[in-house]
């Protein structure tokens, strides 16, 4: 109603009266400016009597905003450029990443290929020589030795590089589980005795019956670069392997009378390529990569490593491991395992694998052990040789990697017990350490030793699966 009573008035109102109204408005207007700007003088401290300067005054400080909306407008241009260009960098820098991250994956993965390719005759050498050496005579025995420890020194070589690569490609990550720490010490302790006792050196082992959680595959990395560098750094004296529990740990040490680390070397021992000056004289072959290695899976594991060493005096290397327990279960099994005997005369083996010279060496060292073994390349020639489904055996031992387009251990295996009415446990022999397969192996209860698989090991894995 009130708009259309405004309507009918202007349209009452004449056209002067109009624009003597717009006019009333605009002065209105003017004044309400001319009162900010007095306001705007007067809080400026400027003189009331002049009212000119305060216009200029005005007109400047309109002139000074605009000059600064300018500036920010410039400057505002140039950062979106500068963010904009940033944004390519980061994209190119993207890019750069992955293209690093690829290629290091393709590096790691020919590595692999590469250790594997070569860890199969390394296997099958191994297997012949244990062969030799447990029916040498004085004359053989020490080139036997010889060929043996150049045997071990290549597989020390080819799995140092694998592992430097996986770590540097980040693919290594920790699987822990409750153990007793002497069924992985025991082992290593007889192994590296024996090799200490090649070198003329004292070999002490200070055992524990305390379980610990870690990875026992990573630990074993660990302890073996340890003690390898013990005994090869050592002319004469002792190396220790001993265990002491402190509160809700334990320290599991590495000592030797070896020759021992500069003070000024000390801080660099755990870097890639870095060997001490000494280090190098004793053992030219080396890589220097040992105890990067050994350091790297220290943190994967989160196992704190130290070390103190005088030069000529010897080293020692500290690892600590957290306390555990076992569960009931787990602890009677073991206790049941203990009580059985562990000869493996009369115990029936199958071993499929690929390579002619490992499933030779295979038998020629199974025998000896008083095994009666059936070896095959493939599973049709091991069904050509037995009923897999009705035949009396006690354990297959099975290569992963069998020939390629074809199926893989673990199918060869499952198919194996699946035509059987109870399943035989398996044994899976392999040199690709890829995380994947190991969680598999462990999926399936299967059993997992990696290539070159050593005598030693070979047989407690043997014992384990005869009283399991």
């Amino acid at each position: 109603m009130g708009d259309a009573k405004n309507d009918s008035d202007n349209a009452r109102q004449s056209p002067w009266d109009l624009h003597e109204a717009r006019l009333m408005a605009e002065n209105a207007r003017l004044r309400r400016i001319c009162d900010a700007l007095i306001e705007r003088v007067e809080g400026s401290g400027m003189a009331p009597t002049a009212p000119y300067a305060a216009f200029q005054h005005s007109v400047v400080l309109a002139q000074q905003v605009r000059e600064r909306t300018q500036a920010l407008r410039e400057t505002n241009r140039q950062l979106m450029a500068e963010i904009e260009e940033r944004r390519r960098v980061e994209q190119r820098l993207r890019e750069a990443t992955d293209k690093a991250e690829q290629a290091n994956l393709s590096k790691t993965k020919f590595v692999a290929a590469v250790s594997h390719d070569l860890m199969q005759p390394l296997n099958a050498a191994r297997l012949f020589t244990s062969a030799l050496q447990e029916d040498s005579d004085e004359r053989a025995s020490p080139m036997l030795n010889h060929i043996d420890t150049a045997l071990r020194d290549l597989e020390s070589l080819i799995t140092t590089l694998s592992d430097a690569s996986k770590l540097d490609a980040g693919v290594v990550s920790a699987e822990t589980m409750a153990f007793p720490l002497s069924q992985l010490l025991d082992v290593l302790a007889e192994e590296f005795r024996q090799m200490a006792a090649l070198k003329g050196l004292r070999f002490r082992y200070v055992p524990t019956s305390l379980v610990v959680r870690s990875d026992p595959q990573l630990l074993s990395r660990i302890m073996r670069n340890l003690l390898s560098n013990a005994i090869r750094y050592t002319d004469r004296g002792t190396v220790l392997l001993g265990c002491r529990r402190r509160g809700a740990e334990v320290e599991v040490w590495v000592a030797d009378t070896g020759i021992g680390i500069g003070e000024d070397q000390i801080d660099s021992i755990f870097q890639e390529f870095k060997r001490g000056k000494r280090a190098v004289e004793y053992h030219e072959r080396g890589l220097g990569l040992g105890l990067s290695i050994v350091e790297k899976i220290s943190r994967i594991l989160e196992h704190p490593l130290s070390v103190t060493s005088r030069e000529n005096q010897g080293s020692r290397f500290l690892l600590r491991l957290p306390v555990t327990t076992l569960s009931q279960a787990r602890q009677q099994a073991m206790a049941q395992s203990s009580e059985e005997p562990s000869a493996l005369t009369g115990l029936r083996v199958w071993v499929v694998d690929n390579d002619r010279a490992i499933c030779a060496g295979m038998r020629t060292l199974l025998e000896q052990w008083g095994c009666q073994v059936v070896a095959a390349e493939s599973l049709p020639e091991l069904r050509q040789q037995v009923d897999v489904g009705v035949a009396g055996a006690h354990v297959l031992i099975m290569d992963y990697h069998l020939d390629p387009d074809t199926d893989d251990g673990l199918t060869v295996a499952g198919r194996i017990n699946a035509a059987r009415s109870e399943p035989l446990p398996v044994i899976m022999l392999t040199a690709d350490r890829e995380q994947e397969l190991k969680q598999r192996c462990a999926t399936h209860g299967y059993m997992l030793l990696y290539k070159p698989v050593k005598p030693m090991k070979l047989k407690l894995a043997l014992q384990h699966v005869l009283v399991g």
